[in-house]
């Protein structure tokens, strides 16, 4: 019997196509961005922002400390999607280079036109306290969805479907725990499915 050679095994032809499902699988995710980095990233702001509101309900903190705590978390979250969308295209070729950055700089100017628009609520009379957190739930599911949509994938396409449900059902929850409900059920989703996301990339 004839030895094999000593070659990678992508010089090889797949054995079976089981084989050739896996080699197609792998090179289509080499060229999907790696967006779950987006979920880590505001489900650990949508953390403390929900969690500095809650605290401000209950009389832990002041309005103003928790003001700044969400200011702070919107400006780091947005600072961090822009270098991450602008880094996106390294290891990755084709147009998924082109949608990663586009996409990653969607978020800062989302989630800043997100404070505007409640800061203009607010100035019309709006309870900004109960309108803020339902409007970043229902801005990020729509991007997550959007995301989703384009790169063909359907887990995190519901859950930016659930992302939206949530945000529309935010209001009817009584304050301050509209604050905790977006800090532990949007914040804990996001964390969460962006750490299934990554290590189901890296298997």
């Amino acid at each position: 019997m004839q030895d094999r050679t000593d070659t990678d095994v992508d010089d090889q032809p797949p054995r079976s196509p089981a084989d050739a499902l896996a080699i197609i699988e792998r090179e289509q995710a080499r060229q999907i961005p790696p967006y779950w980095i987006f979920y880590l990233i505001w489900g650990a702001a949508w953390a403390v922002i929900g969690l500095a509101w809650f605290a401000n309900g209950t009389g832990a903190v002041t309005a103003a400390t928790a003001g700044v705590l969400t200011g702070l978390a919107i400006a780091g979250g947005s600072i961090a999607s822009g270098l991450v969308g602008a880094r996106m295209g390294r290891g990755v070729t084709g147009p998924s280079q082109l949608h990663g950055a586009l996409y990653g700089w969607v978020w800062p100017v989302a989630m800043i036109g997100v404070v505007a628009l409640a800061v203009g609520l607010g100035r019309l009379g709006a309870p900004v306290g109960f309108a803020m957190p339902a409007l970043f739930v229902f801005v990020t599911g729509g991007l997550f969805a959007v995301g989703a949509a384009v790169w063909r994938n359907i887990p995190d396409y519901a859950l930016g479907l659930g992302l939206l449900v949530l945000g529309a059902a935010l209001p009817f929850v009584p304050a301050p725990w509209h604050a905790l409900t977006l800090a532990v059920v949007g914040g804990g989703a996001l964390v969460a499915t962006g750490l299934w996301t990554r290590a189901r990339a890296v298997r």
